[in-house]
């Protein structure tokens, strides 16, 4: 079992980290904030459900408790702006991945990266290149998300069940992304 860290305890990051600990993908969560008693209060929360999953150990605070992750998941960043475009959100967002990956590393040996920050194309690079790590280290999300928003709006207008739709969303996660399906 693997221990899993998460940069970033808002809706996302918990999310991530709720998930995770109702699959048992993990042996550990570690969630990490710049607003620690957030990331403490979300561990908190979290732990008091392992009476109902395998019980794990979660954590949250500083990069400290996230010593020796297999897992990265970086979902940290500044919200995007009324008006304000996806690559408008790079200069804050790049330097706080970059943040996030250098003191991951001081914490964690070779942690595979998965980066969800948007916007999150651009960021996996940079993410990679702050790494030093081999590409297959650093993952992006993509556009999972979008892929699952589509398949869920085909399926509620079809009357389906969204495992039965097959579209995918291909491309950059933002205005360029492009819409297949058969």
């Amino acid at each position: 079992m693997m221990k899993v860290t998460i940069v970033g305890a808002g809706m996302v990051g918990s999310s991530i980290a709720y998930a995770s600990m109702i699959k048992g993908v993990a042996r550990e969560i570690a969630l990490v904030d710049i607003n620690r008693e957030l990331a403490k209060g979300q561990a908190m929360d979290l732990s008091h459900g392992n009476a109902y999953v395998r019980p794990m150990r979660i954590h949250g605070g500083d990069y400290d408790v996230s010593s020796d992750s297999d897992v990265v998941v970086i979902t940290a960043g500044r919200p995007q702006k009324g008006g304000e475009s996806r690559l408008q959100l790079l200069k804050d967002n790049a330097r706080i991945v970059k943040e996030a990956v250098a003191k991951s590393l001081s914490y964690s040996k070779e942690p595979v990266f998965i980066i969800v920050t948007n916007p999150v194309d651009v960021l996996t690079w940079v993410a990679w290149k702050a790494s030093g790590l081999p590409r297959n280290r650093i993952v992006g999300s993509g556009t999972t998300l979008d892929t699952a928003r589509l398949r869920q709006s085909i399926a509620d207008h079809c009357q389906l069940d969204p495992r039965n739709v097959h579209a995918y969303v291909l491309g950059e996660h933002g205005d360029s992304e492009i819409v297949n399906w058969s």
